[in-house]
């Protein structure tokens, strides 16, 4: 099959579906994988084909405007800006994945990507499969969505899907309806989520049953699959390896690090993490290595016991540290659980906040949302973590992600959905 990947985002959203793209392709499929501009030699590095999509993400996020944005440290103004970079650059987005989908046969899209995607399958009578790396927002009984998780009733926590699947239609409903009038589509009669579950679109969530078991009232197009995660690339791909060569040696020369990193997530007020850093640093003997990813540091301390990179390999480095602090993204969790770190997660957005409250309610770590951080709550939680209790349930929940199958679960679910005439 010749299969189009599309994702918008992060590196964070990016990253498992390069998992996937590599699972599809060892399959003896044909696999495309679209992304903004920048992350070309990410993708290629891994030997995926690469179709750029327009724009380019840390740019977006380190525009003054999303600077301004990110110091409000407030979620939902955060999305509004998201939304209103891919309203104001629609023509462009358009265009690039038009030129990308009339390539491939079929097609793997998530929610940013799906008001665009969606309308271009349809009209190019292409099969479309849903993938996703993000607690299910598909309605159920058994538990409310996170972010409304205040009660926990059946006809309550089926309210609570529909009301954020209500505002999420609300964001994308004009920019999709004038899209579609302008390929020629049929008028909607319902919203455009609505629709597609009503096709029984294949919805695939690829997160662990262990930590989000799947609700026994979903129908049998919505599927929880397990973790998928990259194993080692097939040639040199620089991104992965922007490990310097000293860390080597700073890792082996004491104890196991406190790993930091909040990827492509940029830290809004990095005058604050210093101090909060520069703290835990005076107020403690844990060694830190801090990965500073798509964010600014300017007078970072100096310390013996820091080490400050951009990127590492978390395969190869996560072993080697103590426990994790990071921002929350699904796929990081997913890698340090298997390598049976201890995590506190300091939530940004999105589903963040989600997997911070799983984490806590699950004793796998500590939640503390980037707002209220500070390093008196940080100091507590890196001695929250070194219960007994804590580090046995990582080790349990460590060895089960690590057995769970997530890609192959992920690929047998998308090669039958698609082979089904």
């Amino acid at each position: 099959m010749n299969i189009g990947i599309f994702t918008y985002g992060t590196r964070g959203d990016l990253q498992p579906y390069v998992a996937l793209a590599l699972g599809l392709i060892e399959k003896g499929h044909n696999v495309t994988l679209s992304a903004t501009e920048d992350f070309k030699d990410f993708v290629e590095g891994f030997g995926v084909p690469f179709q750029p999509l327009w724009g380019n993400a840390e740019m977006m996020m380190n525009s003054p405007e999303g600077q301004h944005i990110l110091q409000t440290e407030n979620p939902i103004k955060l999305m509004k800006y998201y939304f209103k970079v891919i309203h104001d650059n629609r023509q462009l987005l358009r265009q690039s994945y038009f030129e990308a989908i009339s390539k491939v046969d079929y097609v793997i899209a998530n929610t940013m990507t799906l008001p665009i995607v969606s309308t271009i399958a349809e009209k190019q009578h292409k099969k479309m499969a849903l993938t996703y790396f993000m607690p299910p927002v598909v309605p159920t009984k058994e538990f409310p969505l996170a972010e409304f998780d205040f009660f926990n009733f059946p006809w309550y926590n089926k309210l609570t899907y529909k009301i954020a699947l209500t505002f999420f239609w609300k964001f994308i409903k004009k920019d999709t309806i004038e899209y579609r009038n302008e390929l020629g589509l049929p008028k909607l009669k319902e919203s455009l989520l609505t629709k597609i579950n009503q096709q029984k679109t294949l919805d695939l969530y690829c997160l662990s049953p262990y930590l989000i078991p799947q609700p026994k009232d979903w129908e049998d197009h919505h599927k929880i699959t397990g973790f998928i995660n990259i194993s080692k690339p097939k040639r040199e791909n620089h991104f992965l390896d922007q490990t310097p060569e000293n860390l080597s040696v700073w890792l082996s020369s004491g104890p196991k690090p406190i790993y930091i990193g909040f990827g492509s997530n940029g830290v809004g007020k990095p005058e604050k993490f210093i101090k909060i850093l520069t703290t835990v640093l005076e107020q403690t003997n844990n060694r830190i290595l801090f990965c500073t990813g798509w964010s600014k540091f300017d007078n970072l301390p100096e310390h013996k016991n820091l080490f400050t990179a951009k990127y590492v390999n978390h395969e190869t480095v996560l072993p080697q540290c103590s426990l994790g602090i990071f921002h929350g993204g699904a796929g990081t969790l997913a890698t340090m659980l298997r390598h049976n770190l201890p995590v506190i997660i300091a939530s940004f957005y999105t589903d963040q906040p989600t997997w911070g409250k799983i984490v806590e309610r699950k004793k796998l770590g500590v939640h503390i949302p980037v707002k209220t951080l500070s390093a008196k709550n940080l100091i507590a939680a890196l001695e929250k973590l070194q219960s007994e209790e804590i580090r046995n349930n990582v080790s349990i929940i460590g060895n089960q992600i690590r057995n769970e199958n997530g890609l192959d679960n992920a690929i047998t679910e998308i090669e039958n959905y698609f082979n089904y005439l």
